[in-house]
């Protein structure tokens, strides 16, 4: 017998699996899903059991672990031990884990170290606890149904366990909990004992033996998408789940992304925030004489209000340029020499921040007589996440035009979530105020009026247009590094390869397929960033976003993928263009 494993440990990245041969003592132990002790090399790593096979020809993805001995003879090394007899996958996690391989254009085991919990786990000390924790789970019963409830962080859990009543034997899995706490709380999922399952991103790859539903709360936030190898998208995990357990996907979001409103509208609870908002044209406070980053409405109202927030979206120390000559208006690593759109040299900047804004505020305060009974949170998107959301009076959007001016399919549906998100923080009598130089910009006017809809439609029509999600597969290709000649030369050289091979791939190019691929690139990210980085964007047009569809795209796609450069990076479904 043999048994194909994926080696827990650094390997070449072009090879998924090893096969090892299962010795005789252990062929009746030796299951799918389980974790064993290999030697490898000169170390001897924990892997997992991807499947099994009388002939090591049979197993699936072969990939000899060969040596030779003295008689040159090809001898495949054999497992070494069992580390716990019951697998630490189930069936359907691990035909999860191959498909994110294929999906993600990842080695697997970087999809399994972003799936299981024990990766970095000493394996003597799991042997030594494995009676007591097999005997745990024989003695659980796998009848309960089970709910698992995503949130984007684990601030949110306790808010949003308290929606659950209901939930009496739950479990709480996140990446803030500690290697043994994750590993016991895995086992605990594995064996059915909790009804609900409580986390964050990670939590979606929990085993849970009898899943019914998936519910996810603000699905729009990007905190759903892995930052880390194989980069993977938290929905699209979701929907394959679905597909291979039958569990049932809800979304609750005041928000969601375009893409996830296209595809899955019948699953999607919206929330609504009727918040009175005011939009203020900067344009015209300049043309008065205010060059304050605080309109004159704005601050008459921190004069009346006791509980206010201002808004700054903004992680730079970059400024904001205003031209008195062509109402140019935009944002800057540093302060220009002239306006980049008429060369006026007639500008104004204003490097913006937390601490410059809190100065014009304490002015603005110092001049009230009601001073001591005033008071403003200066805050940047962190205000979301806080532990026990603080209910204001007035919340003020203080430089929305930064996302209105980026150039990214993705800016328009990230400021309309912040507005939202400003909404939901405010009481229910409270006042958002949104200061901008394009007060007619329609998703600003959209989320103002809490119009989802109206901004859905325009949206819709924009990235139809251009062949942006849902029309089309994004697939990211970022060539990074400190020298910025090398970089740039890789970057153009992985674009000439892909432009050429999807040249020369007749069929993506059939008209029988009524397919198209588009490139983007090679361009630096709108971000100012000490590292060089050159970002390609392949365009894959889909005739339909569902998942069987970017299946096939990725199907056609992978083979040309596989070619580029190892030194590259690839992510499917990136979040933004940047």
């Amino acid at each position: 017998m043999y048994a194909q494993v994926v080696v827990l440990t650094y390997q070449p990245p072009d090879i998924d699996s090893y096969t090892y041969e299962i010795p005789k003592n252990l062929e009746k132990e030796i299951k799918i899903g389980q974790l064993v002790e290999i030697p490898f090399g000169k170390r001897n790593p924990l892997g997992v059991v991807l499947s099994l096979g009388s002939h090591p020809h049979e197993s699936e993805d072969q990939i000899l672990n060969q040596v030779e001995d003295d008689t040159k003879k090809i001898v495949i090394k054999e497992i070494s031990s069992v580390v716990l007899n019951q697998p630490l996958l189930l069936p359907y996690q691990v035909e999860l884990l191959k498909w994110m391989s294929f999906y993600y254009l990842t080695p697997m085991v970087n999809c399994i170290e972003a799936m299981l919990p024990v990766a970095a786990l000493n394996a003597k000390r799991l042997m030594t606890n494995a009676e007591k924790i097999q005997n745990n789970i024989n003695r659980s019963s796998l009848d309960v149904s089970q709910s698992l409830i995503l949130v984007p962080t684990i601030n949110q859990i306790p808010e949003t366990l308290a929606k659950f009543p209901k939930a009496k034997n739950y479990a709480l899995y996140h990446n803030e909990l500690k290697n043994s706490e994750k590993f016991s709380t895995w086992l605990k999922i594995l064996s059915g004992k909790c009804d609900y399952i409580f986390g964050s991103r990670s939590a979606i790859f929990t085993p849970s033996p009898n899943l019914k539903e998936i519910i996810i709360y603000d699905e729009h936030d990007s905190a759903y998408k892995d930052e880390r190898s194989p980069y993977f998208d938290t929905l699209t995990i979701a929907q394959k789940l679905s597909e291979v357990t039958s569990a049932q996907i809800k979304i609750v979001d005041a928000s969601p992304k375009i893409s996830t409103y296209f595809d899955l509208k019948n699953h999607i609870k919206m929330q609504k925030f009727d918040i009175q908002t005011k939009i203020i044209n900067m344009a015209d406070e300049k043309l008065r004489g205010n060059f304050s980053p605080i309109s004159s409405f704005l601050q008459n109202q921190l004069n009346k209000n006791q509980n206010a927030l201002l808004f700054l979206n903004k992680k730079k120390e970059s400024g904001s340029m205003y031209c008195k000559s062509c109402k140019f208006n935009d944002y800057f690593e540093k302060q220009p020499e002239s306006c980049p759109k008429c060369k006026s040299q007639d500008i104004y900047f204003n490097v913006l921040n937390v601490d410059s804004l809190a100065l014009d505020v304490k002015k603005i305060l110092k001049r009230s007589a009601f001073s001591v009974q005033r008071s403003a949170d200066i805050k940047t998107a962190t205000v979301f996440y806080s532990p026990k959301i603080k209910k204001y009076d007035l919340a003020a959007y203080i430089q929305p035009d930064s996302l209105l001016n980026r150039a990214d399919f993705a800016s328009p549906e990230i400021l309309f979530s912040q507005i939202i998100s400003l909404k939901k923080i405010l009481k229910d009598d409270g006042t958002l105020i949104i200061q901008t130089y394009n007060p007619d910009d329609e998703t600003l006017k959209s989320a103002a009026l809490n119009n989802y809809q109206k901004f859905y439609e325009n949206q819709i029509e924009m990235r139809r247009s251009l062949s942006y999600p849902p029309f089309a597969l994004l697939i990211k290709i970022t060539v990074r590094g400190k020298n910025r000649e090398k970089v740039e030369k890789l970057a153009h050289a992985t674009f000439s390869f892909l432009n050429s091979t999807i040249e020369q791939y007749n069929p993506l190019r059939s008209e029988a397929s009524n397919l198209t691929i588009n490139l983007l690139g090679p361009f630096e990210p709108v971000f100012f960033s000490k590292i060089v980085k050159f970002n390609i964007i392949i365009k894959y047009k889909l005739g339909s976003y569902n998942l069987a569809e970017r299946e096939k795209a990725i199907q056609k796609l992978s083979p040309i993928l596989k070619e580029v450069d190892k030194n590259v990076q690839i992510t499917v479904e990136p979040a933004s263009l940047n």
